[in-house]
């Protein structure tokens, strides 16, 4: 199976993530993880649920403990500075580039000093 092919069975969700996706994997030097920012949060907050995370970099430092070279490419910075910031429901809305921008500034450093402390206590 191709990686394109695999990738489109995830999607329409064809194949489960513990079968074919770990046979698929386990010769591969290179793993790129992309977690979207809704994977990351609890649904009925919107704020970060960190057991999920903790979860994530329990599997990540697993997978570099065999060997293999993990990148995770993480979205999230946006929501996380959104609530770093403190912005209300409107300002929320309104969405402009600017606020974005500022919200992805904050957020990125915060997301990035969470995921650096859970990673840290697997030595990683």
């Amino acid at each position: 199976m191709t990686n394109l092919n695999l990738l489109i069975k995830l999607q329409r969700k064809e194949v489960s993530m513990t079968s074919e996706l770990r046979e698929f994997i386990k010769d591969k030097k290179r793993i790129v993880i992309k977690i979207g920012s809704s994977s990351l949060q609890h649904k009925e907050t919107g704020d970060l649920d960190y057991t999920k995370i903790e979860v994530l970099v329990r599997e990540l430092c697993n997978l570099r403990n065999q060997g293999k070279d993990v990148i995770l490419v993480t979205s999230g910075a946006i929501a996380v500075g959104k609530k770093a910031i403190g912005l209300n429901k409107l300002e929320q809305e309104k969405g402009h580039l600017g606020i974005k921008q500022a919200c992805a500034a904050v957020g990125q450093a915060k997301l990035m000093m969470i995921y650096q402390k859970i990673f840290a206590e697997y030595n990683q």
